[in-house]
């Protein structure tokens, strides 16, 4: 019981950080979800922030690009290492990387052209190198 605990109180400190964020404006106007980046591995903390992302009515619009062929297929198959959701204008769009090369200089660069704000729940040793690209121009 402790350790379900413990993830749960961590789930909820986790939601709160992402509440403060928005309403910051790092993802558009103070308060809203406009312009989003997430990239996820198949780490621990890439699985803790999907689920979370499924809880926090903030991101339902996310939920479709959640439940598309693309997550689909990532979920299916490990020939891709990292998946992601962009959300602008409106509409989310997931893609997929099949590794860390193509991730850091294809697909965020082409990602966060915009102003758009990253999420990242990749493991602990690549969340710098992520968290470091710059948009493409």
């Amino acid at each position: 019981m402790g350790e379900a605990k413990r993830r749960k109180q961590q789930g909820q400190q986790a939601g709160e950080r992402l509440r403060q964020r928005i309403a910051a404006g790092e993802f558009g106007a103070p308060g809203r979800i406009e312009r989003l980046c997430l990239v996820v591995d198949r780490s621990p903390a890439g699985r803790d922030l999907i689920t979370l992302l499924r809880t926090l009515p903030e991101f339902s619009l996310l939920q479709a690009a959640l439940a598309g062929e693309e997550w689909q297929l990532w979920n299916s198959v490990a020939l891709f290492e990292f998946a992601g959701i962009t959300l602008k204008d409106g509409q989310a769009r997931a893609w997929l990387a099949t590794n860390e090369d193509k991730l850091l200089n294809e697909a965020l660069p082409r990602e966060l052209r915009g102003g758009a704000g990253l999420l990242a729940g990749v493991e602990p040793a690549l969340r710098e190198r992520v968290e470091g690209v710059r948009p493409a121009h």
